[in-house]
């Protein structure tokens, strides 16, 4: 039992650790207690509330099938397909765990708006939830037994479901990207979307005054920190998915390169949002200062997991601190292409040091 949580649920949360990240950033950093107070609200009391989130729920319940459909394909995780020997009813009860500690932020989500509404007398509204949650916790259970049933592993590990129209080009950059979009899609996408948000957010509050380069600066840094998760996948695909790349003979330079064009490309999407938003607040200098903020600090960064070994369900409380030493800089006058220099330095000399050890 303990094997098959450690292989499932916590595998699961660890490798969308990135994922999990861009959430809470929505969830916590974009909307106050009145919106999850609304959307509560919403669920419980409008007419198409409570298919909205089944809709969500259950995308997220797809989440985890696609997972463990893949988890029990891996040729390493073939140990699982023992579980085929256990009595039904044990079967059924191990599953049946599996599949609640995979939909665990959805009970707890239902914990809260339960507790909604407990406070506006509408117990009677939450009975649906007591529904969507064995369905969807079935759901798992018979996609798990489903693969345990068809352990054709070799076959799985044969098929491809995509295939460029044209021959990869010879580029490590190409390849991480690639990677990122077809592994990392969701956790991508919903990072660009978080960024655009913070990035809209701060150029409508531009708009109400006359302000200089310091408020765009403190709010595009907090909306690229949104790619912290981004970053760190970068980290997981050279130390757990490209292992044999350290080997390949590349210079600290071309490395370092390969690392800020990463990240420059990273950032390119809300960059372009903005700039076509507000291009007329800033001009083309102080545009090009604050996307080599962004990118100086996603470096730093991507650095200090390098330097620290750093996981990054762990790396919340360096985020907060040096977005709060860069707020402190950025308020009193230092000018941004200083900062960014600065940052950029200091990420280059824990690169190399790392990179020799």
């Amino acid at each position: 039992m303990k094997v098959l949580l450690l292989a499932t649920v916590r595998a699961f949360f660890r490798r969308r650790a990135g994922f999990f990240l861009v959430v809470l950033f929505l969830i916590f950093g974009f909307l106050t207690s009145r919106e999850h107070y609304a959307f509560a609200a919403f669920f419980l009391t409008d007419e198409w509330g409570m298919l909205t989130l089944f809709v969500i729920w259950s995308a997220f319940t797809l989440l985890g099938a696609q997972f463990i459909n893949h988890q029990f394909a891996q040729p390493e995780f073939t140990f699982l397909h023992g579980a085929r020997l256990w009595p039904p009813l044990t079967r059924i009860y191990r599953l049946g765990a599996m599949s609640l500690g995979l939909i665990q932020p959805l009970i707890y989500y239902g914990l809260y708006v339960v507790s909604i509404a407990s406070q506006e007398g509408i117990l009677h509204k939450t009975l649906p939830m007591f529904l969507f949650l064995p369905v969807l916790c079935m759901g798992l259970m018979g996609v798990a037994e489903w693969r345990l049933r068809h352990p054709d592993v070799a076959s799985s590990a044969r098929r491809s479901g995509f295939r460029l129209p044209f021959k990869r080009p010879e580029s490590q950059v190409f390849w991480v990207l690639e990677w990122l979009i077809r592994e990392r899609g969701l956790s991508l996408m919903l990072t660009k979307l978080g960024a655009a948000l913070f990035v809209l957010a701060t150029l409508v509050y531009d708009r109400t005054g006359d302000y200089d380069l310091h408020l765009p600066a403190i709010g595009f840094t907090l909306a690229y920190l949104m790619n912290a998760g981004l970053s760190g996948e970068l980290v997981h695909w050279e130390n757990e998915v490209w292992l044999w790349g350290r080997s390949l003979p590349i210079s600290l330079a071309k490395r370092f390169f390969s690392v800020l064009l990463l990240h420059a490309l990273l950032l390119l999407p809300e960059t372009l949002f903005a700039w076509r938003d507000g291009g007329d607040l800033l001009s083309p200098w102080e545009w090009v200062q604050l996307y080599a903020l962004g990118i100086s600090c996603l470096v730093l960064y991507h650095a200090r997991l390098y330097q620290k070994d750093t996981k990054l369900k762990d790396s919340g409380t360096p985020i907060f601190v040096g977005f709060v030493a860069l707020t402190l800089l950025v308020l009193y006058g230092v000018p941004i292409w200083v900062v960014s220099l600065l940052l950029l330095g200091l990420a280059g000399g824990i690169w190399v040091k790392e990179k020799r050890r």
